[in-house]
């Protein structure tokens, strides 16, 4: 059998059993941390066994990952535990769906990551519940173990980007925050700026915030504070100046995630909604996920802009910078 197709999937099971391993990491440092549901949802389980079940597979996945000359019996646990997590990840698409037709999400495509991760999971287990090739028959493995590593690195907040932050997810919100963005030097926001705003105006309208929280600063060359704006514009939208706060700090996702905590604490908001462009949605995500607050997640209605293109490269590194953050907080 031609190898190349089993070192990759030892690639794709590196990475996903490291990623279980940090997150693990991250829930003995402070408990309820939960960031393996970005890839499987293992709920109605018990905390306690939810962890298990990542330890035992993360374990698995690692080992066969690095150290693929396996015994019998270590073939046959790495590739169960793989069918098993892939027969998990189909049963997360069908919720999808069931979501979707019940109009609790509103997907960009018809089709979940869960069913993208049960391919993969299901490669696992193929792949794993093959005899190991003999020693030394393949001396550039190693090189194409960490390549792959390296590219599921880069695919998987691409995916995050694509399948999660351009879903709009449905749901009832004491409070909207929207980020802010560039104001040009002649005075009129710029079209990021105007869709988040506009998508934060609908939300209200709807009934699914009971009032917005306008997040941005005054950054260079800009004429006015962002805040400013994006008061204008939802009022000229139908939202009125009662239902609209402010935040003139939010210089960065970091500065408006700090200033509004106290926010939310002293209004006692539980129910958050965040409103942004799709490929910074999984980043703010995690930025709020970091101090406790699970927000439900709103693409701004898209208009593509000059910039999207860099905006979604820079995106990857970012994810996993604060990714790490929130694991090692």
């Amino acid at each position: 059998m031609r190898l190349w197709p089993r070192d990759a999937a030892r690639g794709v099971a590196l990475f996903f059993g490291l990623f279980s391993l940090l997150n693990l990491i991250g829930e003995l440092r402070t408990p309820g941390f939960d960031e393996n549901i970005w890839w499987l949802d293992l709920r109605p389980l018990p905390g306690a066994a939810t962890a298990l079940v990542f330890a035992l597979a993360g374990v698995l996945l690692a080992w066969w990952g690095l150290r693929p000359a396996a015994s019998g019996w270590r073939r046959a646990v790495t590739a169960a535990t793989a069918l098993v997590l892939s027969i998990v990840a189909v049963h997360n698409g069908v919720t999808f769906y069931h979501a979707w037709q019940q109009g609790q999400i509103r997907p960009w495509m018809p089709l979940p990551l869960s069913f993208v991760l049960a391919a993969a999971l299901l490669w696992i287990a193929w792949a794993a519940a093959r005899p190991a090739p003999a020693a030394g028959r393949n001396r550039w493995a190693p090189l194409l173990v960490a390549a792959v590593v390296v590219l599921c690195g880069i695919l998987f907040p691409l995916a995050q980007q694509v399948f999660f932050g351009k879903t709009v997810y449905v749901r009832p919100a004491q409070v909207a925050v929207v980020f802010g963005a560039e104001v040009h030097a002649d005075g009129h926001p710029s079209v990021s700026l105007r869709d988040r705003v506009q998508t934060a105006a609908r939300l209200y309208k709807a009934g699914l915030a009971q009032r917005l929280l306008m997040s941005g600063a005054q950054g260079m060359g800009e004429p006015i504070n962002e805040t400013t704006a994006m008061r204008t514009l939802a009022i000229q939208f139908g939202v009125p100046a009662s239902a609209i706060e402010l935040d003139p700090k939010g210089f960065n996702t970091d500065a408006t995630v700090r200033d509004t905590l106290p926010i939310f604490r002293a209004t006692g908001a539980h129910e958050v909604a965040v409103v942004s462009d799709f490929f910074h949605l999984p980043r703010v995500k995690l930025a709020y996920q970091r101090f406790g607050y699970n927000v439900i997640t709103v693409p701004s209605r898209a208009h593509r802009i000059p910039q999207t293109t860099r905006l979604v490269l820079r995106e990857i590194p970012a994810f996993w910078v604060y990714y790490l953050r929130a694991v090692l907080r």
